[in-house]
C-alpha cells in the first residue's frame, strides 16, 4: 500500500493552539484510533496522521536509509508476480538484494538537491517550532509501510529512540528507521 508517518503528543495538548504552526509547515496532525499501536505509546499519548499528504512513500524522513528500498521491492507488483509463480521467501529476498546491488545509490535520488535541503529544512523548522517547552513537551515521529488502513495496521514498534531538538541533524532525518518511535524533546539547557 503506503508509507505514512504518524505522530504522537502528550495528552495535555492543546491542538487548537498549534493549528497555524502546523497548516505554516504543511502538516495535518489528524487523529487517529488504532488500538495496537496505541497500546505501544506513553499511557493517554495522542495518535496523529502527521502530514496533508495523500501518502508518504516520498518522505525525505528515511530516504536514506537501504530498508525503505527493500521494502518498497518487497511490496513491489513484480514480487507479488513472484509469489504467484512460487517463488520462496529465500528467492525473493535474494532477489531484492541482487537489485539493490545493481542499483545506482544516489543520495536523495527522489528529489533534487535543492528539493531534499528545503524538505529537511521544512521538517527540521517544524521540530524546532514545535519543541519550545512553552508549546509542547515531546513529539513522536513513526514511519510505517502500511498494508492495511491507519486504523486497523498491526504495527509492531521496534523501539523508541529519544532526541533532542538540539540534536536533530538532516543526517537522523535522512536515516529514520521505518517502525522506529522518535521522541522528539525540548532542550532545556540545564
Amino acid at each position: 500500500m503506503c508509507f505514512y508517518i504518524t505522530a504522537t503528543l502528550p495528552k495535555i495538548s492543546k491542538l487548537e493552539e498549534f493549528r497555524n504552526l502546523f497548516n505554516t509547515y504543511n502538516m495535518a496532525f489528524t487523529p487517529i484510533t488504532n488500538e495496537i499501536v496505541q497500546s505501544q505509546l506513553r499511557m493517554g499519548d495522542l495518535y496523529f496522521r502527521a502530514t496533508k499528504a495523500y501518502c508518504d512513500c516520498d518522505t525525505i524522513l528515511g530516504s536514506l536509509n537501504k530498508l525503505q528500498d527493500y521494502q518498497t521491492l518487497l511490496n513491489s507488483k513484480k514480487v507479488k508476480t513472484l509469489r504467484k509463480k512460487k517463488w520462496t521467501d529465500e528467492e525473493i529476498d535474494k532477489w531484492i538484494k541482487e537489485k539493490l546491488k545493481k542499483k545506482e545509490i544516489k543520495v536523495g535520488r527522489k528529489f533534487t538537491p535543492m528539493e531534499r535541503d528545503e524538505e529537511i529544512k521544512r521538517w527540521m523548522e517544524f521540530l524546532h517550532s514545535l519543541l519550545d517547552p512553552k508549546i509542547v513537551s515531546r513529539i513522536g515521529l513513526l514511519k510505517h509501510w502500511y498494508n492495511k488502513g491507519l486504523h486497523n495496521e498491526e504495527i509492531k514498534i521496534k523501539r523508541t529512540e529519544r532526541v533532542e531538538v538540539n540534536d536533530i541533524s538532516p543526517e537522523l532525518l535522512l536515516n529514520l528507521e521505518e517502525d522506529v518511535l522518535y521522541e522528539f524533546f525540548p532542550s532545556y539547557g540545564f
